[in-house]
């Protein structure tokens, strides 16, 4: 197939392509050359539009070091009307799937076109429903909170205090500045190349990583196992958070659900049995790691392997046992099965 070509107005230069699809470097500097024009126009089925949504994304994913599915990355340039700065995000599921809450990567674009920044970012929808008039002071207060936690070495990525150049106060812009935690920035015309590019992306993740790690904020994902306890508990704290953040992942869930089904597989309850259509397809997804081999927050993890399906009660009681990690060893301990005595 013949390569498509992307000719960069700022630069000058041609930049190939394969499949249609350009380097990321190019689709960067394409939405710079091209959204001040696209502005003016429809909205709805704007090339420009399903580029950002679609392809862009696509390349940003493409750069990503990491096991599948560890990552959602989404573009946006607004929601019926163009949006004064469209954004790409990278989500970790663990933590966050949209840019409504929590915290994430994110290619931000200034208003005027000049230049683009990948920075570590916070949700301003999140903040301003939680702190109203004040929220522009508490996500500058968060942000420092974070690269507190964060350390002292944040490498490429030293620019703390970002311009996007807000048309009005008002903007989320204007809130985009206030909750960007550190940031690195390309000039339009001076993109830098892909490998450079990727660099970043994969420096951006280790700083994400360790942010995760250290569980610093409360992520809007229902907190409904904050309760759960263990006797023997957890080898640390963070790795206890850790582990309920992903039993909360909801796209994980889904695939947990498909390969195991929805009946308790300590117990036999099936919700559906007992409770008609209420209860169909209701089962919690329960992670049999061991905490040791979370170490790292990146890992790679098998829905039929590493998960068992369990009942809510059995949820809870796996949590509060000694074998956390074990469901046979669970269920010849505790669980008792029907017509049987117990001790």
């Amino acid at each position: 197939m013949a390569d498509d070509r992307i000719a960069t107005k700022a630069t000058g230069t041609t930049l190939s392509t394969a499949n249609g699809y350009s380097s990321l470097a190019a689709g960067l500097q394409r939405v710079m050359d091209e959204y001040a024009d696209a502005v003016r126009r429809g909205f709805a089925g704007h090339p420009l539009a399903n580029f950002i949504r679609n392809d862009l994304k696509r390349l940003v994913l493409s750069q990503l070091d990491a096991p599948k599915d560890s990552f959602v990355v989404k573009g946006s340039c607004g929601q019926g009307t163009w949006a004064r700065g469209p954004w790409v995000g990278i989500f970790d599921p663990i933590i966050t799937t949209s840019a409504q809450s929590g915290y994430y990567g994110c290619f931000l674009f200034r208003e005027d076109m000049k230049g683009v920044y990948l920075t570590l970012t916070q949700a301003v929808t999140e903040a301003k429903l939680a702190y109203r008039a004040d929220a522009r002071t508490a996500l500058k207060a968060r942000a420092a909170h974070f690269r507190a936690m964060l350390g002292s070495d944040f490498g490429r990525f030293s620019v703390t205090d970002i311009d996007l150049a807000p048309s009005s106060r008002n903007n989320d812009t204007s809130f985009y500045e206030a909750g960007t935690i550190c940031a690195t920035f390309y000039s339009s015309g001076s993109i830098p190349d892909n490998t450079t590019i990727a660099a970043d992306l994969r420096a951006l993740l280790v700083l994400y990583e360790r942010l995760a790690s250290s569980d610093v904020v409360v992520t809007a994902v229902p907190d409904e196992y904050q309760s759960l306890t263990s006797e023997t508990e957890f080898e640390d704290a963070s790795r206890r958070r850790l582990h309920e953040r992903i039993e909360r992942n909801q796209r994980l869930v889904n695939r947990v659900k498909e390969a195991h089904g929805s009946t308790c597989e300590a117990c036999g309850l099936n919700f559906k049995e007992f409770y008609g259509e209420l209860g169909e397809g209701y089962i919690e997804a329960h992670h049999l790691r061991p905490m040791s081999t979370l170490a790292k927050a990146r890992v790679e993890m098998d829905p039929m392997r590493d998960f068992a399906v369990l009942c809510a009660n059995c949820h809870r009681m796996i949590h509060r046992s000694e074998h956390i990690s074990d469901l046979n060893m669970f269920k010849a301990a505790h669980v008792f099965q029907k017509g049987q005595k117990k001790p």
